[in-house]
Protein backbone atom coordinates (compact mmCIF):
# COMPACT_ATOMS: atom_id res chain seq x y z
CA UNK A 1 0.00 0.00 0.00
CA UNK A 2 1.15 3.53 -0.78
CA UNK A 3 1.63 5.42 2.52
CA UNK A 4 -1.41 7.40 3.57
CA UNK A 5 -2.63 9.61 6.44
CA UNK A 6 -5.36 7.19 7.55
CA UNK A 7 -3.45 6.15 10.69
CA UNK A 8 -1.57 9.38 11.38
CA UNK A 9 -3.72 10.19 14.43
CA UNK A 10 -3.14 6.88 16.26
CA UNK A 11 0.09 5.46 17.73
CA UNK A 12 0.28 2.50 15.35
CA UNK A 13 1.35 2.55 11.72
CA UNK A 14 -0.85 2.37 8.61
CA UNK A 15 -1.23 -1.39 9.17
CA UNK A 16 -2.85 -0.71 12.57
CA UNK A 17 -0.47 -3.14 14.28
CA UNK A 18 -1.86 -2.39 17.73
CA UNK A 19 -3.93 -4.75 19.84
CA UNK A 20 -6.72 -3.51 22.13
CA UNK A 21 -6.07 -3.30 25.85
CA UNK A 22 -8.83 -5.88 26.41
CA UNK A 23 -6.53 -8.74 25.36
CA UNK A 24 -4.33 -8.15 28.39
CA UNK A 25 -7.37 -8.28 30.69
CA UNK A 26 -8.45 -11.54 29.06
CA UNK A 27 -5.07 -13.09 29.74
CA UNK A 28 -5.05 -11.93 33.36
CA UNK A 29 -8.58 -13.24 33.96
CA UNK A 30 -7.77 -16.68 32.57
CA UNK A 31 -4.59 -16.96 34.64
CA UNK A 32 -6.38 -15.89 37.79
CA UNK A 33 -8.81 -18.76 37.17
CA UNK A 34 -6.14 -21.39 36.72
CA UNK A 35 -5.35 -21.31 32.99
CA UNK A 36 -2.16 -20.18 31.28
CA UNK A 37 -2.42 -17.42 28.69
CA UNK A 38 -0.04 -15.55 26.46
CA UNK A 39 -0.52 -12.38 24.38
CA UNK A 40 1.66 -12.00 21.28
CA UNK A 41 1.54 -9.08 18.84
CA UNK A 42 2.53 -10.90 15.65
CA UNK A 43 2.00 -7.81 13.49
CA UNK A 44 4.50 -5.72 15.45
CA UNK A 45 7.04 -8.54 15.39
CA UNK A 46 6.70 -8.93 11.64
CA UNK A 47 7.18 -5.19 11.11
CA UNK A 48 10.19 -4.85 13.42
CA UNK A 49 11.89 -8.14 12.54
CA UNK A 50 12.03 -8.68 8.76
CA UNK A 51 13.29 -12.24 9.31
CA UNK A 52 10.47 -13.18 11.69
CA UNK A 53 8.44 -16.11 10.33
CA UNK A 54 4.92 -15.92 11.73
CA UNK A 55 3.90 -19.28 10.27
CA UNK A 56 6.84 -21.04 11.90
CA UNK A 57 6.13 -19.28 15.21
CA UNK A 58 2.48 -20.41 15.21
CA UNK A 59 3.45 -23.96 14.22
CA UNK A 60 5.69 -24.19 17.30
CA UNK A 61 2.89 -23.28 19.69
CA UNK A 62 0.70 -25.92 21.36
CA UNK A 63 -2.13 -24.03 23.09
CA UNK A 64 -5.51 -25.37 24.04
CA UNK A 65 -7.00 -22.68 21.80
CA UNK A 66 -5.96 -19.71 19.67
CA UNK A 67 -7.64 -16.39 20.45
CA UNK A 68 -7.56 -13.72 17.73
CA UNK A 69 -8.63 -10.13 18.15
CA UNK A 70 -11.00 -8.47 15.70
CA UNK A 71 -11.81 -5.30 17.59
CA UNK A 72 -11.08 -2.68 14.90
CA UNK A 73 -12.37 -3.25 11.38
CA UNK A 74 -8.96 -2.56 9.72
CA UNK A 75 -7.81 -5.83 11.35
CA UNK A 76 -10.35 -7.90 9.39
CA UNK A 77 -7.92 -9.02 6.69
CA UNK A 78 -5.07 -9.99 8.98
CA UNK A 79 -7.27 -11.66 11.58
CA UNK A 80 -8.86 -14.08 9.11
CA UNK A 81 -5.49 -14.79 7.50
CA UNK A 82 -4.05 -15.52 10.93
CA UNK A 83 -6.96 -17.88 11.62
CA UNK A 84 -6.08 -19.72 8.40
CA UNK A 85 -2.45 -19.90 9.42
CA UNK A 86 -3.41 -21.37 12.81
CA UNK A 87 -5.70 -23.97 11.24
CA UNK A 88 -3.14 -24.94 8.64
CA UNK A 89 -0.59 -25.63 11.34
CA UNK A 90 -3.02 -27.08 13.93
CA UNK A 91 -6.26 -28.32 12.35
CA UNK A 92 -7.60 -29.65 15.66
CA UNK A 93 -6.97 -26.58 17.84
CA UNK A 94 -10.02 -24.30 18.05
CA UNK A 95 -9.78 -20.71 16.82
CA UNK A 96 -11.76 -18.16 18.82
CA UNK A 97 -12.35 -14.57 17.73
CA UNK A 98 -13.82 -11.61 19.59
CA UNK A 99 -13.99 -7.82 19.71
CA UNK A 100 -16.39 -5.11 18.56
CA UNK A 101 -16.05 -5.87 14.85
CA UNK A 102 -16.22 -9.62 15.44
CA UNK A 103 -19.43 -9.06 17.40
CA UNK A 104 -21.09 -7.21 14.52
CA UNK A 105 -19.89 -9.62 11.82
CA UNK A 106 -20.15 -12.76 13.97
CA UNK A 107 -22.23 -14.77 11.51
CA UNK A 108 -20.05 -13.83 8.54
CA UNK A 109 -16.94 -14.88 10.47
CA UNK A 110 -18.38 -18.35 10.93
CA UNK A 111 -18.65 -18.60 7.13
CA UNK A 112 -14.86 -18.91 7.18
CA UNK A 113 -14.11 -22.56 8.07
CA UNK A 114 -10.94 -21.48 9.89
CA UNK A 115 -13.00 -19.71 12.56
CA UNK A 116 -14.65 -21.99 15.11
CA UNK A 117 -16.13 -19.57 17.65
CA UNK A 118 -16.93 -15.89 18.07
CA UNK A 119 -17.48 -14.31 21.49
CA UNK A 120 -19.67 -11.23 21.28
CA UNK A 121 -20.00 -8.23 23.53
CA UNK A 122 -17.57 -5.85 25.19
CA UNK A 123 -16.64 -8.17 28.08
CA UNK A 124 -15.33 -11.52 26.92
CA UNK A 125 -13.49 -12.56 30.10
CA UNK A 126 -16.11 -14.83 31.67
CA UNK A 127 -17.60 -16.15 28.38
CA UNK A 128 -14.10 -17.10 27.20
CA UNK A 129 -13.36 -18.89 30.44
CA UNK A 130 -16.66 -20.78 30.22
CA UNK A 131 -16.01 -21.69 26.58
CA UNK A 132 -12.56 -23.11 27.34
CA UNK A 133 -13.91 -25.17 30.23
CA UNK A 134 -16.84 -26.35 28.12
CA UNK A 135 -14.47 -27.48 25.36
CA UNK A 136 -12.30 -29.26 27.90
CA UNK A 137 -15.27 -31.13 29.37
CA UNK A 138 -17.09 -31.72 26.10
CA UNK A 139 -20.28 -30.20 27.53
CA UNK A 140 -23.08 -28.11 26.01
CA UNK A 141 -21.91 -25.09 23.99
CA UNK A 142 -25.44 -23.73 24.06
CA UNK A 143 -24.93 -22.74 27.69
CA UNK A 144 -21.96 -20.41 27.02
CA UNK A 145 -23.11 -16.77 27.08
CA UNK A 146 -22.37 -14.43 24.16
CA UNK A 147 -21.10 -17.30 21.99
CA UNK A 148 -21.67 -17.79 18.26
CA UNK A 149 -20.70 -21.29 17.11
CA UNK A 150 -21.15 -23.85 14.37
CA UNK A 151 -23.24 -26.91 15.16
CA UNK A 152 -21.17 -29.82 13.85
CA UNK A 153 -24.16 -32.12 13.43
CA UNK A 154 -26.37 -29.77 11.41
CA UNK A 155 -23.81 -27.28 10.15
CA UNK A 156 -26.07 -24.47 11.38
CA UNK A 157 -24.65 -21.31 12.93
CA UNK A 158 -25.96 -20.83 16.47
CA UNK A 159 -25.89 -17.46 18.23
CA UNK A 160 -26.36 -17.79 21.99
CA UNK A 161 -27.88 -14.72 23.69
CA UNK A 162 -25.58 -11.89 24.76
CA UNK A 163 -26.46 -12.41 28.41
CA UNK A 164 -23.11 -11.58 30.05
CA UNK A 165 -22.95 -7.77 30.27
CA UNK A 166 -21.33 -6.88 33.61
CA UNK A 167 -22.61 -3.73 35.27
CA UNK A 168 -19.15 -2.80 36.56
CA UNK A 169 -15.52 -3.70 35.94
CA UNK A 170 -14.72 -5.17 39.34
CA UNK A 171 -14.01 -8.54 37.70
CA UNK A 172 -10.97 -7.37 35.75
CA UNK A 173 -7.54 -7.40 37.36
CA UNK A 174 -3.99 -6.10 37.05
CA UNK A 175 -3.35 -6.42 33.34
CA UNK A 176 0.11 -4.85 33.31
CA UNK A 177 1.38 -7.21 35.99
CA UNK A 178 0.07 -10.10 33.89
CA UNK A 179 1.81 -8.84 30.74
CA UNK A 180 5.15 -8.43 32.52
CA UNK A 181 4.89 -11.90 34.10
CA UNK A 182 3.94 -13.40 30.74
CA UNK A 183 6.92 -11.78 28.99
CA UNK A 184 9.24 -13.08 31.71
CA UNK A 185 7.76 -16.60 31.67
CA UNK A 186 8.06 -17.01 27.90
CA UNK A 187 11.24 -14.92 27.58
CA UNK A 188 9.36 -12.86 25.01
CA UNK A 189 9.65 -9.14 25.61
CA UNK A 190 9.03 -8.46 21.94
CA UNK A 191 5.65 -10.15 21.74
CA UNK A 192 3.92 -8.00 24.36
CA UNK A 193 4.63 -4.69 22.64
CA UNK A 194 1.52 -2.71 21.83
CA UNK A 195 2.80 -1.46 18.46
CA UNK A 196 5.95 -1.10 16.37
CA UNK A 197 8.43 1.17 18.14
CA UNK A 198 6.79 0.74 21.55
CA UNK A 199 10.15 0.17 23.28
CA UNK A 200 11.21 3.65 22.18
CA UNK A 201 7.88 5.22 23.12
CA UNK A 202 6.15 2.93 25.67
CA UNK A 203 2.76 4.65 25.77
CA UNK A 204 0.43 3.02 28.29
CA UNK A 205 -3.32 3.12 28.81
CA UNK A 206 -5.62 2.66 31.78
CA UNK A 207 -9.17 1.50 31.19
CA UNK A 208 -11.70 3.53 33.20
CA UNK A 209 -15.03 2.57 31.61
CA UNK A 210 -16.85 0.36 29.13
CA UNK A 211 -19.85 1.72 27.31
CA UNK A 212 -20.73 5.34 26.70
CA UNK A 213 -23.42 7.88 27.53
CA UNK A 214 -22.89 9.79 24.26
CA UNK A 215 -24.26 9.17 20.79
CA UNK A 216 -21.54 10.40 18.45
CA UNK A 217 -22.83 9.33 15.06
CA UNK A 218 -19.51 8.05 13.69
CA UNK A 219 -18.62 5.89 16.71
CA UNK A 220 -19.25 2.16 17.00
CA UNK A 221 -18.96 2.53 20.77
CA UNK A 222 -21.79 5.06 21.14
CA UNK A 223 -24.66 4.46 23.57
CA UNK A 224 -27.07 3.35 20.84
CA UNK A 225 -24.45 1.14 19.17
CA UNK A 226 -23.55 -0.51 22.47
CA UNK A 227 -27.20 -1.25 23.24
CA UNK A 228 -27.99 -2.56 19.76
CA UNK A 229 -24.85 -4.61 19.12
CA UNK A 230 -23.44 -5.54 22.51
CA UNK A 231 -26.40 -5.56 24.90
CA UNK A 232 -24.94 -2.75 27.01
CA UNK A 233 -27.46 -0.20 28.21
CA UNK A 234 -25.30 1.74 30.61
CA UNK A 235 -21.67 2.35 31.45
CA UNK A 236 -19.56 -0.10 33.46
CA UNK A 237 -16.99 1.71 35.58
CA UNK A 238 -13.58 0.77 36.87
CA UNK A 239 -13.40 1.65 40.55
CA UNK A 240 -11.34 4.78 41.39
CA UNK A 241 -8.97 2.76 43.66
CA UNK A 242 -8.29 0.32 40.80
CA UNK A 243 -7.66 3.16 38.34
CA UNK A 244 -5.20 4.76 40.74
CA UNK A 245 -3.48 1.44 41.39
CA UNK A 246 -3.05 0.86 37.66
CA UNK A 247 -1.43 4.28 37.31
CA UNK A 248 0.85 3.57 40.28
CA UNK A 249 1.88 0.19 38.83
CA UNK A 250 2.67 1.72 35.44
CA UNK A 251 4.74 4.49 36.99
CA UNK A 252 6.72 1.86 38.91
CA UNK A 253 8.20 0.43 35.71
CA UNK A 254 8.18 3.21 33.10
CA UNK A 255 8.34 6.96 32.72
CA UNK A 256 5.98 6.79 29.75
CA UNK A 257 2.78 8.84 29.51
CA UNK A 258 -0.35 7.23 30.94
CA UNK A 259 -3.53 7.68 28.91
CA UNK A 260 -6.80 7.38 30.87
CA UNK A 261 -9.24 5.85 28.39
CA UNK A 262 -12.63 7.58 28.61
CA UNK A 263 -13.83 10.91 29.95
CA UNK A 264 -13.72 10.76 33.76
CA UNK A 265 -16.68 13.13 33.90
CA UNK A 266 -18.89 10.87 31.78
CA UNK A 267 -20.59 9.14 34.76
CA UNK A 268 -20.77 12.41 36.70
CA UNK A 269 -18.49 14.86 38.46
CA UNK A 270 -18.41 12.81 41.68
CA UNK A 271 -16.65 9.96 39.88
CA UNK A 272 -14.09 12.30 38.34
CA UNK A 273 -13.43 13.96 41.70
CA UNK A 274 -12.85 10.61 43.41
CA UNK A 275 -10.48 9.39 40.68
CA UNK A 276 -8.44 12.59 40.86
CA UNK A 277 -8.34 12.41 44.66
CA UNK A 278 -7.02 8.83 44.45
CA UNK A 279 -4.44 9.93 41.90
CA UNK A 280 -3.39 12.80 44.18
CA UNK A 281 -2.43 10.19 46.77
CA UNK A 282 -0.40 8.26 44.19
CA UNK A 283 1.19 11.49 42.88
CA UNK A 284 2.44 9.99 39.60
CA UNK A 285 5.60 11.46 38.13
CA UNK A 286 4.59 10.54 34.60
CA UNK A 287 2.50 12.66 32.28
CA UNK A 288 -1.14 11.62 32.70
CA UNK A 289 -3.38 12.25 29.68
CA UNK A 290 -7.04 13.08 30.35
CA UNK A 291 -9.63 12.51 27.65
CA UNK A 292 -12.59 14.88 27.32
CA UNK A 293 -15.80 14.21 25.39
CA UNK A 294 -17.13 17.73 26.00
CA UNK A 295 -16.07 21.00 27.64
CA UNK A 296 -15.21 20.74 31.33
CA UNK A 297 -15.57 23.26 34.18
CA UNK A 298 -12.80 25.16 35.90
CA UNK A 299 -13.06 22.96 39.02
CA UNK A 300 -12.14 19.82 37.07
CA UNK A 301 -8.88 21.33 35.85
CA UNK A 302 -8.10 22.80 39.25
CA UNK A 303 -8.37 19.33 40.80
CA UNK A 304 -6.33 17.82 37.96
CA UNK A 305 -3.58 20.38 38.50
CA UNK A 306 -3.49 19.63 42.23
CA UNK A 307 -3.54 15.85 41.79
CA UNK A 308 -1.06 15.41 38.94
CA UNK A 309 2.51 16.62 38.58
CA UNK A 310 2.07 16.75 34.81
CA UNK A 311 -1.22 16.41 32.95
CA UNK A 312 -2.22 16.73 29.33
CA UNK A 313 -5.65 16.86 27.73
CA UNK A 314 -7.14 15.42 24.56
CA UNK A 315 -10.44 16.57 23.03
CA UNK A 316 -12.03 16.08 19.60
CA UNK A 317 -14.41 18.86 18.51
CA UNK A 318 -14.32 17.25 15.01
CA UNK A 319 -14.92 20.53 13.14
CA UNK A 320 -14.69 24.27 13.70
CA UNK A 321 -18.20 24.50 12.20
CA UNK A 322 -20.70 24.18 15.04
CA UNK A 323 -23.43 22.80 12.73
CA UNK A 324 -21.10 20.06 11.47
CA UNK A 325 -20.01 19.27 15.03
CA UNK A 326 -23.59 19.03 16.24
CA UNK A 327 -24.49 16.74 13.33
CA UNK A 328 -21.93 14.30 14.75
CA UNK A 329 -23.73 14.33 18.11
CA UNK A 330 -21.48 16.80 19.92
CA UNK A 331 -23.62 19.65 21.19
CA UNK A 332 -21.32 22.42 22.33
CA UNK A 333 -20.29 25.76 20.95
CA UNK A 334 -16.90 27.10 19.96
CA UNK A 335 -17.02 29.54 22.85
CA UNK A 336 -17.58 26.68 25.36
CA UNK A 337 -14.77 24.72 23.73
CA UNK A 338 -12.36 27.67 23.82
CA UNK A 339 -13.21 28.37 27.47
CA UNK A 340 -12.23 24.77 28.24
CA UNK A 341 -8.90 25.23 26.45
CA UNK A 342 -8.25 28.41 28.44
CA UNK A 343 -9.13 26.78 31.78
CA UNK A 344 -6.99 23.72 31.13
CA UNK A 345 -3.95 25.81 30.28
CA UNK A 346 -4.45 28.13 33.25
CA UNK A 347 -4.38 25.17 35.64
CA UNK A 348 -1.15 23.73 34.28
CA UNK A 349 -2.09 21.51 31.36
CA UNK A 350 1.21 20.88 29.64
CA UNK A 351 -0.22 20.07 26.26
CA UNK A 352 -3.71 20.06 24.78
CA UNK A 353 -4.32 17.93 21.69
CA UNK A 354 -7.28 18.89 19.51
CA UNK A 355 -8.52 16.57 16.77
CA UNK A 356 -10.47 17.59 13.68
CA UNK A 357 -11.80 15.01 11.21
CA UNK A 358 -12.46 15.07 7.45
CA UNK A 359 -15.45 13.26 5.94
CA UNK A 360 -18.19 14.35 8.34
CA UNK A 361 -21.89 14.92 7.77
CA UNK A 362 -22.47 18.37 6.28
CA UNK A 363 -18.75 19.01 5.80
CA UNK A 364 -17.67 20.48 2.47
CA UNK A 365 -14.26 21.11 0.91
CA UNK A 366 -14.47 24.78 1.85
CA UNK A 367 -15.43 23.85 5.42
CA UNK A 368 -12.27 21.75 5.77
CA UNK A 369 -10.20 24.70 4.56
CA UNK A 370 -11.87 26.93 7.13
CA UNK A 371 -10.99 24.44 9.88
CA UNK A 372 -7.29 24.97 9.08
CA UNK A 373 -7.83 28.70 9.53
CA UNK A 374 -9.48 28.01 12.89
CA UNK A 375 -6.41 25.98 13.94
CA UNK A 376 -4.25 28.99 13.12
CA UNK A 377 -6.45 31.22 15.28
CA UNK A 378 -6.22 28.73 18.19
CA UNK A 379 -2.43 28.80 17.99
CA UNK A 380 -2.41 32.61 17.82
CA UNK A 381 -4.63 32.88 20.89
CA UNK A 382 -3.36 30.05 23.11
CA UNK A 383 0.20 29.40 21.95
CA UNK A 384 2.09 26.26 21.12
CA UNK A 385 0.84 24.19 24.05
CA UNK A 386 -2.24 23.68 21.88
CA UNK A 387 -1.65 20.96 19.29
CA UNK A 388 -4.27 20.83 16.51
CA UNK A 389 -4.42 17.74 14.30
CA UNK A 390 -6.46 16.86 11.22
CA UNK A 391 -7.10 13.58 9.48
CA UNK A 392 -9.65 11.64 7.45
CA UNK A 393 -12.51 9.76 9.08
CA UNK A 394 -11.02 6.59 7.72
CA UNK A 395 -10.80 4.09 6.47
CA UNK A 396 -14.26 2.64 7.22
CA UNK A 397 -17.48 3.66 8.91
CA UNK A 398 -17.49 1.99 12.32
CA UNK A 399 -19.51 -1.24 12.45
CA UNK A 400 -22.73 -0.59 14.33
CA UNK A 401 -22.33 3.20 14.23
CA UNK A 402 -25.30 5.47 13.58
CA UNK A 403 -23.69 6.74 10.37
CA UNK A 404 -23.44 3.20 9.05
CA UNK A 405 -26.80 1.93 10.26
CA UNK A 406 -28.69 5.06 9.14
CA UNK A 407 -26.36 6.17 6.36
CA UNK A 408 -28.96 7.82 4.14
CA UNK A 409 -30.34 9.97 6.95
CA UNK A 410 -26.85 11.31 7.65
CA UNK A 411 -25.71 11.86 4.07
CA UNK A 412 -23.44 8.84 3.73
CA UNK A 413 -23.21 6.30 0.94
CA UNK A 414 -21.87 3.00 2.24
CA UNK A 415 -19.55 1.50 -0.39
CA UNK A 416 -18.43 -1.60 1.50
CA UNK A 417 -20.94 -3.90 3.12
CA UNK A 418 -19.77 -7.46 3.78
CA UNK A 419 -16.74 -8.46 5.79
CA UNK A 420 -15.14 -9.89 2.66
CA UNK A 421 -15.59 -6.57 0.82
CA UNK A 422 -13.73 -4.82 3.64
CA UNK A 423 -10.99 -7.47 3.54
CA UNK A 424 -10.49 -6.98 -0.20
CA UNK A 425 -10.46 -3.18 0.15
CA UNK A 426 -7.53 -3.43 2.56
CA UNK A 427 -5.44 -4.78 -0.33
CA UNK A 428 -5.96 -1.63 -2.43
CA UNK A 429 -2.74 0.37 -3.03
CA UNK A 430 -4.56 3.75 -3.07
CA UNK A 431 -6.29 4.75 0.17
CA UNK A 432 -9.07 6.41 -1.83
CA UNK A 433 -10.16 2.92 -2.89
CA UNK A 434 -9.92 1.75 0.70
CA UNK A 435 -12.47 4.29 1.97
CA UNK A 436 -15.71 2.48 2.71
CA UNK A 437 -17.91 5.54 2.23
CA UNK A 438 -18.42 8.87 0.61
CA UNK A 439 -20.76 11.68 1.62
CA UNK A 440 -23.41 13.84 0.02
CA UNK A 441 -20.90 16.70 0.25
CA UNK A 442 -17.62 15.02 -0.79
CA UNK A 443 -16.64 12.11 -3.01
CA UNK A 444 -13.83 9.77 -2.00
CA UNK A 445 -11.42 11.60 -4.31
CA UNK A 446 -12.40 14.96 -2.84
CA UNK A 447 -11.79 13.60 0.67
CA UNK A 448 -8.31 12.51 -0.43
CA UNK A 449 -7.50 15.79 -2.18
CA UNK A 450 -8.70 18.11 0.58
CA UNK A 451 -6.98 15.98 3.24
CA UNK A 452 -3.59 16.61 1.65
CA UNK A 453 -4.43 20.26 1.02
CA UNK A 454 -5.35 20.68 4.70
CA UNK A 455 -2.30 18.81 5.99
CA UNK A 456 0.07 20.89 3.86
CA UNK A 457 -1.48 24.15 5.07
CA UNK A 458 -1.65 23.02 8.73
CA UNK A 459 2.02 22.12 8.51
CA UNK A 460 2.76 25.66 7.32
CA UNK A 461 0.61 27.10 10.13
CA UNK A 462 2.47 25.10 12.78
CA UNK A 463 5.83 26.25 11.45
CA UNK A 464 4.69 29.87 11.43
CA UNK A 465 3.55 29.58 15.05
CA UNK A 466 6.88 28.10 16.13
CA UNK A 467 5.31 24.80 17.17
CA UNK A 468 7.55 22.85 14.80
CA UNK A 469 10.95 23.70 13.42
CA UNK A 470 11.63 24.76 9.87
CA UNK A 471 13.46 21.48 9.27
CA UNK A 472 10.55 19.39 10.53
CA UNK A 473 8.07 21.42 8.48
CA UNK A 474 10.24 21.04 5.38
CA UNK A 475 10.50 17.27 5.82
CA UNK A 476 6.75 16.87 6.40
CA UNK A 477 5.99 19.03 3.35
CA UNK A 478 8.31 16.89 1.23
CA UNK A 479 6.80 13.62 2.44
CA UNK A 480 3.24 14.82 1.81
CA UNK A 481 4.08 15.99 -1.71
CA UNK A 482 5.89 12.74 -2.49
CA UNK A 483 2.81 10.89 -1.27
CA UNK A 484 0.57 12.92 -3.56
CA UNK A 485 2.95 12.27 -6.46
CA UNK A 486 2.96 8.52 -5.86
CA UNK A 487 -0.83 8.38 -5.80
CA UNK A 488 -0.93 10.34 -9.06
CA UNK A 489 1.59 7.99 -10.64
CA UNK A 490 -0.50 5.01 -9.54
CA UNK A 491 -3.61 6.41 -11.21
CA UNK A 492 -1.62 7.24 -14.36
CA UNK A 493 -0.19 3.70 -14.45
CA UNK A 494 -3.74 2.39 -14.74
CA UNK A 495 -4.00 4.15 -18.11
CA UNK A 496 -0.88 2.48 -19.57
CA UNK A 497 -1.98 0.01 -22.24
CA UNK A 498 1.28 -1.91 -22.64
CA UNK A 499 1.20 -4.60 -19.92
CA UNK A 500 4.98 -4.82 -19.58
CA UNK A 501 5.36 -1.06 -19.21
CA UNK A 502 2.49 -0.97 -16.71
CA UNK A 503 4.04 -3.77 -14.64
CA UNK A 504 7.42 -2.01 -14.63
CA UNK A 505 5.91 1.28 -13.50
CA UNK A 506 3.85 -0.41 -10.74
CA UNK A 507 7.01 -2.11 -9.50
CA UNK A 508 8.81 1.26 -9.38
CA UNK A 509 5.87 2.71 -7.45
CA UNK A 510 6.01 -0.21 -5.02
CA UNK A 511 9.72 0.37 -4.37
CA UNK A 512 9.26 4.12 -3.96
CA UNK A 513 6.33 3.53 -1.59
CA UNK A 514 8.56 1.30 0.55
CA UNK A 515 11.17 4.04 0.82
CA UNK A 516 8.52 6.60 1.70
CA UNK A 517 6.98 4.29 4.29
CA UNK A 518 10.35 4.02 6.02
CA UNK A 519 10.22 7.78 6.69
CA UNK A 520 6.56 7.99 7.65
CA UNK A 521 7.27 7.79 11.40
CA UNK A 522 7.94 11.52 11.17
CA UNK A 523 4.16 12.12 11.16
CA UNK A 524 3.83 10.23 14.45
CA UNK A 525 6.34 12.29 16.41
CA UNK A 526 3.92 15.17 16.81
CA UNK A 527 1.57 12.82 18.68
CA UNK A 528 4.12 11.86 21.33
CA UNK A 529 3.59 13.14 24.85
CA UNK A 530 6.71 13.60 26.99
CA UNK A 531 8.39 10.53 28.48
CA UNK A 532 9.93 11.05 31.90
CA UNK A 533 13.40 9.63 32.51
CA UNK A 534 14.13 6.79 32.78
CA UNK A 535 12.05 5.27 30.02
CA UNK A 536 12.03 1.94 31.88
CA UNK A 537 12.51 1.28 35.59
CA UNK A 538 13.83 -2.25 35.62
CA UNK A 539 13.47 -2.74 39.37
CA UNK A 540 9.75 -2.08 38.95
CA UNK A 541 9.53 -4.54 36.07
CA UNK A 542 11.25 -7.16 38.23
CA UNK A 543 8.79 -6.61 41.07
CA UNK A 544 5.84 -7.00 38.72
CA UNK A 545 7.33 -10.13 37.17
CA UNK A 546 7.71 -11.72 40.61
CA UNK A 547 4.32 -10.59 41.90
CA UNK A 548 1.82 -13.24 42.87
CA UNK A 549 -1.36 -13.48 40.87
CA UNK A 550 -4.01 -11.67 42.87
CA UNK A 551 -7.71 -11.13 42.78
CA UNK A 552 -9.19 -8.21 40.92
Amino acid sequence: MIPSPIADLVPSGTLFEMYPIGLSFLGEYLERHGLKARVVNLAARMLEQPGFNAERFVARQRPGAFGIDLHWLPHCHGSVELARLCKRAHPDIPVIMGGYTASVFHRELLDYPEVDFVIRGDSAEEPLLQLLRTLERGSDLGRVPNLTWRDRASGDIVANPVSYVPADLDHIGRNYAFMVRSAARYLDWRGVRAFKGWWSYPLTAVLTVKGCTRNCTFCGGSASSMARCFGRRGVALRSPPDIAEDVRAICSFTGAPVFLVGDLRQPGDDFAVEVLERLRRVRPRNHVVLELFEPAPDEFFRLAGEALSSFDVQISPESHDESVRMATGKYYSNSAFEETVERALEHGCGRLDIFFMIGLEGQTVSSVRETVGYCARLLDRFGVRVHPFMGPLAPFLDPGSINREKAGEHGYTVLLHSLEEHRNALLEPHWRDLLGYETRWMTRQQIVDVTYEALLELNRVKEASGQITHRTARDIDRLLRENISLLGRFDAAGEIEDSALKAAELERIRRDAGKLRAESDLFKRELDWPVESPRFRYSGLARLALAQRGAA
